[in-house]
């Protein structure tokens, strides 16, 4: 059975496997998404990568939003039950919307990139915050892990795309 492979080789699998199933299937399209876009990028005609970058950069800045948005909710469903909350968690979770905005205000086609790049990974580093602290399951910790290494890699083929030498795409 690959399943029972898989739980052994990669324990984070398995508590994949018990989020919820409206939450893998919303994960899941997010990443198709990702992938061909970036896929768009860099094989597609010039019109087409052009387009696919525009839509990227945009669905890019809607999902890192939309994970910031998660934890202002836990912040204040964990202060809601009483639980201490820390001082920096509701501005850390508004980080990504501010990221998001200079995404979509700077120029540079690489600074784009780059920004949701970071973004993503300092995202992930708030669920395993919020995960440490008893404000999320660990399923969810070990999905995002699994989204945000597959949104990082999506990001790096989309730039790898815009930088290598092309008939002046970017």
């Amino acid at each position: 059975n690959l399943w029972i492979k898989l739980k052994v080789a990669h324990p984070m699998l398995n508590e994949i496997r018990t989020a919820p199933w409206g939450v893998s299937v919303g994960g899941l399209a997010g990443l198709f998404v990702f992938f061909a876009l970036a896929l768009a990028i860099a094989f597609g005609s010039p019109t087409l990568a052009i387009n696919a970058y525009l839509q990227l950069i945009h669905f890019g800045v809607l999902i890192l939003t939309f994970v910031g948005a998660v934890h202002w909710g836990l912040a204040i469903n964990a202060k809601s039950q009483n639980i201490a909350v820390p001082p920096w968690w509701y501005p850390a979770s508004t980080l990504p919307l501010v990221l998001g905005w200079l995404t979509l205000a700077l120029v540079s086609p690489t600074t784009k990139i780059l920004l949701l790049m970071v973004g993503f990974f300092g995202t992930f580093m708030l669920d395993v915050s919020a995960t440490a602290r008893g404000h999320a399951p660990l399923w969810y910790k070990n999905f995002r892990k699994f989204l945000t290494i597959a949104v990082l890699i999506a990001l790096a083929v989309a730039l790898w795309a815009i930088r290598m030498p092309s008939e002046g795409q970017f």
